[in-house]
């Protein structure tokens, strides 16, 4: 294996190399988290696989009743944090035994004591952790293919990921690891396998979603992981909270957000936001690779209800794409063409970016566009010919080695002048439903000019029966209700900083439909044309109320107080 120090050589400082130091608070509340759970014993091995300034096991020490026979073991590949952590420690704790190793975890993981310990390490007792986040891009495919290759990871790979499933190698029995991790691995679709090792090689006691509370300084969003080794027969199932921030009036109050999340309901803390507390269960549809979400008596009944009434889903109606994927959008794309290339290229097409995203119908921003280089022959798709478009080719020419210099586009036998991401030429022909990725509310319109829609945006056209025309239209009307809003919180729940949604394809084709043929559907219909074709804001604005309050009624269900 190549040594750690190559492995990050373009890492220039801690936070390049995706550590994040941890709040004292969470710190303290993981600790005590996992002393609950420690069987008593004479003596204690707490081990930190990435352990940084020390604050983690600072924190485990200074929660123990007494710290006589206690081993501390410590990671680092910074021999700068292995240091400081030992003067910290010895500083608060001179009894205590350390063995700090200037290496990488994961070498240890793999290769166990043969190049990092002068001897062989003990099980451990405890695992505490907040291992760092490097994502695929950062490690570069051949790091990423070996974490892969030796954790089992599949999909976009992050170190933090391999730390979890490398913790099974050197766990004890009857050990418990608490373990801070990015929430992200809850509801991703490329961390399905991960959710799925996870189940298999862990029971897991607890997990704690702290959401948009900004723990961290840095944008992570996490959440902590309570587990010990897979038992034959575990004797309990895996509490799960959450915590966001809500409008919503407080009903208690806690100093922190970690004190509020062994809360119920609303809770006020001390920094003046509200936070809406769920627990439950973990829960999960039909595998462990399925998102993983907070399940309650109360919310699962609502799901069955909701389902009783479910026609069809986005998804079985159509297929939810992203945009297309240029990969050189300051040569593809211009928001006026002859103002800024002296050129109208014949390829240019209408496209349509969040720029434009407005409920229902899109806003009447500058409309940008798109110098669009395929096309549909004998039903497949293909690069256009470029010698048949003359000024498209001569501006094309004029920026030939840019476009040649994306090598993958080259090495996959592709034209050097072809969009990386097209989607199928065919479809941009026809009336499609478009939406945001990350907005606050959903935010869902229609297309009927045939414009090309940007990465940043999704789109879908119905897939489903090109006759029933108005499906589109009811599709509009219950993405852009409270219900969607309320189901996806349920359902998902998975928010960004500032109350903001992500809408993507695995969250939204399982969005559900009421049976276009009922009465409420029609009507829903019929009133989601009205609003597209509406210039009066206040008319609009009471239309739409209307509008939500038919889907809620469309679903059975009573519309909740917001």
């Amino acid at each position: 294996m190549d040594s750690t120090v190559d492995r990050y050589q373009h890492v220039g400082c801690r936070k390049s190399e995706g550590a994040h130091y941890t709040p004292t608070r969470l710190s303290q509340f993981v600790s005590e988290k996992i002393i609950e759970k420690l069987k008593k014993k004479e003596s204690i091995v707490i081990a930190d696989p990435a352990i940084g300034d020390g604050e983690l096991i600072l924190s485990f020490l200074s929660s123990l009743d007494s710290t006589d026979n206690i081993e501390v073991i410590g990671f680092d590949i910074n021999l700068e944090s292995i240091e400081l952590s030992k003067k910290r420690i010895l500083n608060f704790y001179p009894n205590v035994r350390i063995n700090l190793i200037h290496g990488d975890y994961l070498d240890y993981c793999i290769n166990g004591n043969s190049d990092l310990c002068e001897y062989k390490l003990p099980k451990f007792d405890a695992i505490i952790a907040n291992p760092p986040y490097v994502r695929t891009q950062v490690l570069g495919a051949e790091q990423s293919q070996f974490l892969s290759k030796n954790f089992g990871l599949k999909g976009r790979v992050d170190i933090y990921q391999a730390f979890l499933i490398g913790m099974s190698k050197c766990l004890s029995e009857d050990g418990v690891a608490g373990v801070i991790v990015s929430n992200r691995f809850l509801t991703t679709k490329g961390t399905g396998a991960l959710r799925q090792s996870l189940h298999d090689l862990y029971d897991i006691y607890n997990i704690w979603d702290f959401g948009d509370t900004k723990l961290f300084e840095a944008a992570v969003l996490p959440a902590v992981l309570l587990f010990k080794m897979k038992a034959e027969k575990p004797d309990f199932s895996t509490e799960f909270r959450s915590i966001y921030e809500t409008n919503e009036n407080e009903v208690d109050f806690a100093e922190t957000p970690v004190d509020a999340i062994s809360l119920d309901g609303v809770v006020r803390c001390s920094n003046g936001k509200n936070y809406l507390i769920k627990a439950g269960l973990l829960d999960y549809d039909s595998s462990p690779k399925d998102i993983w979400r907070v399940k309650d008596l109360t919310s699962e009944k609502w799901l069955d209800d909701v389902y009783r009434k479910t026609w069809a889903t986005f998804g079985e109606v159509g297929k939810i794409r992203v945009g297309v994927k240029t990969t050189a959008d300051n040569v593809f794309i211009k928001s006026s063409w002859i103002d800024e290339t002296g050129l109208v290229p014949e390829l240019i097409r209408p496209l349509i970016t969040h720029h434009v995203a407005e409920r229902f119908k899109q806003s009447d921003a500058e409309t940008k566009y798109i110098l669009y280089t395929h096309e549909m022959v004998n039903g497949k798709r293909k690069a256009i010919d470029i010698d048949k478009y003359p000024i498209s080719k001569m501006y094309l020419e004029q920026h030939r080695v840019q476009l040649e210099g994306r090598n993958y586009v080259i090495e996959a036998n592709r034209k050097w002048f072809e969009i990386w991401v097209p989607q199928s030429p065919l479809l941009w022909a026809e009336n499609k439903i478009v939406f945001r990725d990350i907005c606050e509310e959903p935010t869902f319109w229609l297309d009927n000019k045939q414009s090309i829609v940007n990465g940043d945006c999704y789109w879908m056209v119905n897939d489903y029966k090109k006759e029933e025309t108005d499906l589109l239209w009811l599709v509009l009307a219950v993405a852009n209700s409270k219900f969607i809003e309320y189901f996806y919180d349920i359902k998902f729940n998975n928010k960004l900083y500032s109350n903001k949604r992500r809408f993507i394809s695995q969250y939204v084709e399982q969005f559900p439909l009421p049976d276009p043929k009922s009465v409420i559907s029609v009507k829903m219909i019929m009133l989601a044309k009205s609003i597209y074709n509406c210039t009066d804001k206040q008319e609009r604005n009471e239309s739409e109320k209307l509008l939500d309050d038919l889907v809620w009624e469309a679903f059975d269900l009573p519309c909740p107080i917001f």
